[in-house]
């Protein structure tokens, strides 16, 4: 009898997969207008330590997000009195690197004649304090207001507001990621309109409802589902609410995005999909003939047309 049960089960929820979903939410707008409006104006601030690397002051910052979560930033200034473009890069999924000593992505840091930022979102990296690492894809799935996700843009929208009030920058803040940090980016561009330009690279969660089932994340997604008896309905329905392809009609500055011809993970349609939605005429991709998830990070040629990009379009205050 429970096998019969358990295979009707599964019966039914494949049954539910015939539906067509709406890839928007009618209230998607509104949902991210009402969220980012719980993140507050305050910034509140801790230097947790400073140091010094190469040309570069360099501090270690504790700032306070969503739901009183905090995340922290290594921060780098040029010596040199001056006004900067800030960069700030979003980490790929993972658990990041909890070293408090030791700052991760030292040759971005160290980059001269900018402001750099390298931020760990809540459950990551160093920001574990409340939230760990683990079983992170489906914290909170059961609902959109509960999901790890929303805290996580949410983190990607302060730590712009951050950025806009270092003394140092001269008003550009560039946001920048690969693969969940391209989503990130998006999300922080799309939802607070100080960032001044983008740079998405095969950015995960991208048209997530044409992932494949069978394959990571989708996989792990679908299994939560089934173990909580949850309609795919509702499963869609949440994850639209993150997916990056929804915030493409409220990017109105320059992008720059890359991807590579075979990936698993995010496939380079799903790049190509959201590159094509956003409207803004201002943008460039480059799609790497290499397979592998994130191999187009290596691309030099990808590489020098994303810097002539940036330089091309930063903004002369």
């Amino acid at each position: 009898m429970k096998l019969f049960k358990l295979l009707l089960f599964f019966i039914l929820f494949n049954i539910s997969s015939c539906y067509k979903p709406v890839q928007k939410p009618a209230d998607f707008d509104e949902f991210w207008k009402t969220s980012v409006s719980e993140l507050g104006n305050e910034i509140e601030v801790r230097t947790i330590k400073d140091t010094v690397l190469g040309s570069k002051e360099l501090s270690l910052k504790a700032i306070e997000s969503y739901q009183d979560i905090t995340i922290y930033a290594w921060v780098s200034i040029p010596k040199k009195p001056g006004k900067y473009p800030v960069f700030i890069n979003f980490f790929g999924f993972g658990k990041g690197n909890p070293n408090k000593d030791e700052p991760s992505k030292k040759w971005f840091l160290s980059q001269k004649d900018h402001i750099n930022i390298v931020v760990d979102i809540r459950g990551q990296g160093l920001s574990t304090d409340k939230i760990k690492f683990k079983g992170y894809l489906t914290k909170g799935l059961e609902d959109k207001n509960t999901f790890i996700y929303k805290g996580a843009y949410l983190d990607a929208v302060k730590i712009v507001d951050y950025a806009h009030t270092i003394p140092e920058g001269d008003g550009n803040i560039i946001v920048k990621g690969g693969s969940q940090g391209g989503a990130l980016a998006i999300a922080a561009t799309a939802l607070n309109p100080k960032v001044t330009m983008c740079i998405s690279n095969f950015p995960f969660l991208t048209d997530m409802l044409n992932y494949d089932k069978t394959k990571w994340p989708m996989k792990i997604w679908i299994h939560e589902a089934k173990m909580k008896e949850w309609k795919l309905e509702e499963l869609h329905e949440t994850l639209s609410y993150f997916d990056a392809l929804n915030f493409a009609d409220n990017i109105n500055v320059p992008v720059f995005m890359r991807t590579q011809e075979t990936d698993t993970i995010t496939p380079k349609e799903t790049t190509v999909k959201l590159f094509n939605s956003i409207k803004n005429k201002n943008k460039n991709i480059y799609i790497d003939p290499c397979d592998g998830h994130g191999c187009s990070s290596s691309s030099k040629e990808a590489n020098n047309l994303e810097h002539a990009f940036i330089k091309k379009n930063l903004i002369s205050f």
